[in-house]
């Protein structure tokens, strides 16, 4: 029979549970360099997790803005590039009409009057341009296309001067037409009058993109080349000297085209740098707060490791003593 004094049961009880508490050290600290977390929250934050979920709806929000921020910037490029196409037409179109001679022929009004066709049908295309699966120019519509074709408009037109020879009457019934909302806006306008609403894009702060197809700006554009088409169109009857000075005429109207359109592109370029001011401080909040957020969720790698070592260490030599203790006893027994 064995007999323990009680200085060796001391011993095995105070080994056993150093033994056990080294073991959950190293379980845990193994658990924080798996995971990375810090194993219990509860004594780092004393209890108190208000400032974390604080923290962490911070986070969140931001993360939306930031999303929100993000598409309307998609939103708002596309819709600097359809505006740039437009206004690019534009410009092109009213250098080569103020290049004219002054003696500028019929058949020469003509061919300008077939180019100011296919540029007509062309900004329609450009103010019909979809992003991201939503229409640009249409308001609240984003799912349909907010103009008719060139021909529809054309087929208006021709019904409006049907039976007018002077330039100038010409001209007038064109814009009466365009500003009438039975005319442009009832035959041709086929989006919503209500605008998108406004995007927040960072805590007080909102953007909103409410260009539509049926902008003054962009009806103008519209306007100039659909004045210059009527010179060639099929239907209209007028002098050649007529169509001369019609080409002439849409030159100064393009002019005016060129000039709102940069009117609205202005209008876009101030939301882009509205945008790329939000980020900027969306992204400083974020960096902050996930320092924050790190500072009391995250372990830190290198002490980790180290006490994780440190724990092997003092669990081997703890062996060690067990075993050379367990060996003493035995001797001393004997």
């Amino acid at each position: 029979m064995i007999y323990k004094t009680y200085g060796d049961l001391s011993m095995h009880a105070f080994l056993q549970n150093r033994n056990a508490e080294l073991n959950r050290d190293i379980a845990t600290l193994s658990k924080e360099m798996s995971t990375g977390k810090k194993s219990d929250l509860t004594a780092e934050l004393g209890g108190d997790f208000s400032f974390l979920a604080d923290i962490e709806d911070n986070l969140k929000r931001i993360d939306s803005q930031i999303v929100a921020a993000n598409e309307t910037e998609l939103f708002a490029i596309s819709m600097q590039g359809s505006l740039s196409r437009a206004h690019n037409g534009v410009r092109e179109m009213r250098d080569d009409l103020l290049s004219l001679s002054t003696l500028t022929t019929p058949v020469e009004a003509e061919r300008f009057s077939d180019q100011g066709r296919q540029e007509l049908a062309s900004t329609i295309g450009a103010f019909n341009t979809w992003s991201g699966g939503r229409s640009l120019f249409a308001g609240t519509a984003t799912g349909t296309s907010p103009l008719n074709s060139a021909d529809t408009l054309m087929t208006e037109l021709v019904g409006e001067v049907s039976g007018l020879t002077d330039v100038a009457d010409i001209i007038q019934a064109v814009k009466d037409w365009f500003d009438d909302p039975t005319g442009f806006d009832t035959a041709m306008y086929v989006g919503s009058t209500t605008d998108v609403s406004p995007v927040e894009i960072g805590d007080g702060d909102s953007a909103s993109l409410s260009i539509r197809a049926d902008d003054e700006r962009l009806k103008h554009a519209l306007q100039s080349f659909a004045i210059l088409s009527l010179v060639n169109e099929p239907g209209v009857t007028i002098s050649d000297q007529t169509k001369v000075d019609i080409v002439r005429a849409s030159a100064s109207e393009l002019a005016d085209s060129d000039l709102k359109l940069i009117s609205a592109q202005a209008d876009v370029g101030f939301v882009e740098e509205q945008l790329d001011r939000a980020k900027t401080r969306n992204e400083a909040s974020k960096t902050s707060l996930s320092l924050a957020f790190n500072e009391i969720v995250l372990s830190d790698p290198y002490e980790t490791t180290s006490r994780f070592e440190a724990s092997q260490n003092q669990l081997e030599i703890l062996y060690t003593v067990t075993a050379r203790s367990s060996r003493l006893s035995l001797v001393n027994f004997l």
